[in-house]
């Protein structure tokens, strides 16, 4: 019985992480990211509130390399979570200024801690649409902590 308890922990952990994401062949969004002209990236940014998020949406263009700066104004941890955008995205990388860089093909969310925590995104917006971006703990996407990503 122990060792059934066992494996269903480990299979309840690993599952969920093998499945995949939706959006482009890890190998394209790579070799995207790879070829970008990265001396032209655009900063852009959004600022979690408690109540808010700010801008609402997010214009972006489809091949233009960006730098999206995601800072936390609110007294509680937030998470950047746009899944659906994250798997069509080429990102180069993320990082916390001056304390760590990660590099991914890809990421599903972020966690920013509260007043003043913030990380960067670096990335090529691939596929146009309308994109979910919001905050996943208890109720604070209803209190209006999302917006939308618009790739045109």
């Amino acid at each position: 019985m122990t060792r059934l308890l066992v494996l269903a922990a480990v299979l309840a952990i690993l599952v969920p992480g093998c499945h995949a994401l939706p959006g482009r062949a890890p190998e394209e969004l790579d070799r995207i990211a790879e070829t970008a002209d990265w001396s032209k990236v655009q900063d852009v940014s959004i600022l979690l509130r408690d109540g808010g998020f700010e801008p609402r949406e997010l214009r972006l263009r489809a091949g233009q390399p960006y730098r999206l700066t995601v800072t936390n104004a609110g007294v509680n941890n937030h998470y950047f979570n746009a899944p659906e955008f994250l798997a069509t995205a080429a990102v180069r990388k993320a990082q916390v200024p001056r304390f760590a860089e990660f590099k991914a093909v890809r990421f599903r969310n972020f966690e920013i801690f509260a007043a003043g925590g913030t990380f960067e995104l670096w990335f090529v917006p691939v596929d146009p649409g309308r994109y979910r971006v919001h905050c996943h703990l208890g109720d604070h996407a209803e209190m209006g902590v999302e917006g939308h990503l618009l790739v045109e």
